[in-house]
């Protein structure tokens, strides 16, 4: 595969389609990097009878795309797409210019076939790419914090995900951009500017030459019928008018597919059963659990094992949020509080949960039963993290507290309390409930001790702050709530 330093007319229909996604890729995204190996490249002066272009000085083996593909995981229920390059994947990074009009952006880019609705755009048409970027002068992630330093706006350097919707554009040298936005009441929760660019917190891992993102198959509505093609590149920002730009000025390799997704057929209608309001008991007595953290991906697999199929069962609702009821699915773990970004509450434990209620939806960023209402889910079993501390008030003598200082809790807390919405993925498989949390999310631990419990809670809103009480632990695994379990090490194909 050579580099392109110019665009030749073969290449620009295709160009055009790949460009959207780089720029998209600009204003949002959350990454792993296992290496952390980034370096800043030094722009170099050319003398050349050809024209340049400043995307010229991070020509690098490390867009130099050798390999693509898409496949279907069903360990994580999930898609990985992959590049693989000749050099150190996203080893360079753009020289800051020390502001955002003008900001270079180097990206990765998935050009898709998708439908701009798939990925909760309703009111464009476009390309839909899936978009692998940095760029050190602006952060567009608000929601994550991919270096792990407690400040959620400093992280535009590390290499992260975007989704994003590309159109033809005279403005940029690559002929494509993201499309603007005049409207955002028609974006998604997560775009975090007036362009068609979300941030959805996909896991992107790098490993040598393969860079990796993991998309839940319930981020594109379970669609596996559709084909990709790939291309590195140069982006800048305009931000001369009313609304930002995200031009692609330069391709430097591209591989033109298309690639198909692989193992498609392995992908089941749904990742969760049907719930019904009547209550299976056995579905919440638990027989085993497992933690196990797979390398290849640097992520963790929660898995509860249940008599019966969990997640089928839901309280019925009462009409109100106080004392609306809640089940739960709950992983309690020895992982520190604030490795989750909750901050300033002392003896309490962190605790992974799936829960259904009916009464009110606490993931106002997530659209669980993508009917583009983003208010309505908590019927959906979803997870959350929480923390639990000894509480004489509840019927099991356990609550999550009441927050009322909001920079205690990181940007995906919906509500006062000691809990977050982190968009894990949960599904179903046989009588076995599972989670798939990304290594980087938990400050990248990976051996800790856990225990599982299913629980009856309810909300209290009585006081100055709402409270979920523990009312009624229905099974620990324990016996005794020790956290005896420890994380085990396996390779995907162990599942």
């Amino acid at each position: 595969m050579t580099l392109i330093k110019k665009l030749n007319p073969a290449l620009k229909t295709y160009l055009k389609l790949s460009a959207i996604a780089l720029s998209c890729s600009v204003m949002f995204g959350c990454a792993t990097d296992t290496n952390n190996d980034i370096d800043i490249a030094t722009p170099t002066m050319q003398t050349s009878d050809i024209e340049t272009s400043p995307g010229d000085s991070y020509i690098s083996d490390a867009f130099e795309l050798n390999n693509s593909s898409v496949k279907y995981l069903s360990a994580l229920d999930s898609l990985l797409f992959t590049i693989e390059v000749t050099g150190d994947v996203a080893s360079v990074a753009p020289v800051p210019v020390g502001q955002v009009d003008g900001a270079p952006v180097l990206a990765y880019v998935f050009v898709t076939d998708l439908l701009p609705s798939d990925v909760g755009y309703n009111h464009v048409e476009g390309t839909v790419a899936l978009a692998v970027t940095s760029h050190p002068d602006f952060d567009d992630t608000p929601l994550w914090n991919e270096d792990n330093n407690a400040s959620y706006d400093d992280d535009g350097i590390i290499y992260h995900s975007h989704w994003v919707i590309l159109e033809s554009n005279e403005l940029a040298a690559g002929g494509l951009a993201v499309v603007q936005a005049t409207d955002k009441t028609v974006l998604t929760p997560t775009s975090p500017m007036a362009m068609y660019l979300d941030s959805p917190g996909f896991s992107v891992i790098e490993q040598g030459h393969e860079l990796h993102v993991i998309v839940p198959l319930e981020r594109i509505k379970r669609k596996t019928s559709f084909n990709t093609s790939t291309l590195t590149g140069y982006l800048e920002v305009d931000a001369s008018g009313n609304a930002p730009l995200l031009k692609l000025e330069q391709v430097y390799t591209q591989l033109a597919g298309p690639f198909y997704v692989e193992d498609a057929d392995l992908a089941p209608a749904n990742a969760l059963p049907k719930i019904s309001y009547q209550t299976a008991a056995d579905s919440f007595d638990i027989i085993d659990t497992s933690v196990d953290y797979i390398s290849e991906i640097d992520s963790l697999i929660f898995t509860m094992d249940t008599l019966g199929q969990p997640a089928v069962s839901a309280p019925s609702p009462i009409g109100q949020v106080d004392g609306a009821p809640v089940f739960g699915y709950v992983f309690p773990t020895s992982i520190p509080v604030e490795n989750v970004g909750f901050k300033n509450i002392e003896n309490a434990t962190l605790a992974l949960a799936v829960t259904t209620h009916p009464d009110f939806d606490d993931t106002p960023l997530w659209d669980e039963n993508d009917n583009n209402n983003y208010a309505d889910d908590g019927l959906v079993y979803h997870t959350h993290w929480v923390a639990l501390v000894a509480d004489d008030d509840s019927g099991a003598g356990l609550s999550v507290p009441t927050a009322t200082d909001p920079s205690n809790l990181p940007p995906t807390a919906p509500m006062a309390m000691y809990l977050d919405s982190p968009n894990f993925h949960a599904f179903v498989q046989g009588n076995k409930l599972k989670v798939i949390v990304p290594a980087q999310r938990i400050n990248n631990v990976t051996q800790f001790n856990f225990d599982a419990v299913t629980a009856q809670m309810n909300v209290d809103a009585s006081g100055e702050g709402p409270v979920l009480r523990v009312n009624n632990i229905l099974d620990v695994l324990s016996g005794d709530l020790s956290l005896p379990y420890i994380v085990t090490e396996k390779l995907l194909t162990d599942f």
